[in-house]
């Protein structure tokens, strides 16, 4: 178990926050947290962990689930943003153009996954300290098993979405290829889904171009409220990766594992 303490306002501690190893007793609180098709098994190996942040007297309000190997049974597919360039020197011409490749780049990284906070219950410093914390001591466990792990730690973000939940980079690119409902996919077949219609995505590089204009501009883009934890996950010394996820277009940050703060014994959650 780690400890953490909360400030308030004035900077004084308030109360003891705590990270502990999920239980089947806390699977239920956490599905209400997750989104649709999230894989709320406990985890079968020493090396995947699960924890949660719980406030004193109250339910969880925050978790993170560390994978150690990710795409070794299931490859796991992303896009790979890239550019091309078209020149013609005898018609004074030079054009880049961005791409997006099918790609599995991170297969056998660690991977931060279902990070996740309570925006009900928390204000967004204290979805920051949550966070914080999750991801902190997750860093510092890799530290001190650092033989288990690989170099590279991964973890994804959502994209953006409107109101109903439409996903406007899968509507310009991945709805051509697969009709069905992305979501009722992600119930259905958990977090696999990804795997299974990236068989049907085209294995050519796409130009960006050919796509709507609301379907690129989503590309890396964050959700709104994964805003706090994207600079989370900056603050620990993760980094874009020029990578996306097939559903939402959003962005997977990457940082190599020996050269992050926290492992390197330097660097703690937010204060």
């Amino acid at each position: 178990m780690s400890t953490d303490m909360a400030k308030d306002e004035g900077g004084a501690h308030v109360e003891r926050w705590c990270v502990q190893d999920v239980a089947a007793a806390d699977v239920p609180v956490l599905a209400g947290l997750l989104p649709a098709g999230a894989d709320l098994s406990l985890p079968e190996r020493e090396a995947e962990r699960w924890w949660l942040v719980r406030r004193p007297g109250r339910a969880a309000c925050a978790c993170l689930r560390l994978r150690p190997a990710i795409g070794l049974e299931q490859p796991r597919h992303w896009y790979h943003v890239g550019c091309v360039v078209h020149a013609a020197a005898e018609l004074g011409l030079f054009q880049r153009r961005h791409t997006l490749l099918l790609c599995n780049d991170h297969t056998g990284a660690a991977e931060l996954a279902d990070i996740v906070s309570d925006a009900a219950a928390l204000d967004l410093d204290q979805q920051a300290d949550a966070l914080s914390l999750l991801v902190h001591h997750a860093l510092r466990h890799i530290a001190q098993h650092r033989g288990t792990y690989p170099a590279q730690l991964v973890a994804e973000l959502p994209g953006v979405r409107d109101a109903q939940g439409r996903s406007p980079f899968w509507l310009g690119l991945g709805a051509h290829f697969y009709e069905g409902d992305p979501q009722e996919a992600a119930r259905r077949f958990g977090p696999a889904w990804r795997g299974h219609v990236a068989a049907l995505l085209p294995r050519q590089p796409v130009y960006t171009a050919f796509l709507a204009a609301d379907a690129q501009s989503a590309i890396a883009q964050v959700a709104p409220p994964a805003r706090v934890l994207m600079q989370v996950l900056a603050d620990a010394g993760l980094r874009y990766s020029h990578h996306v996820t097939v559903d939402d277009g959003g962005p997977v940050q990457e940082g190599w594992i020996d050269g992050l703060p926290a492992v390197l014994g330097g660097g703690g959650p937010r204060s």
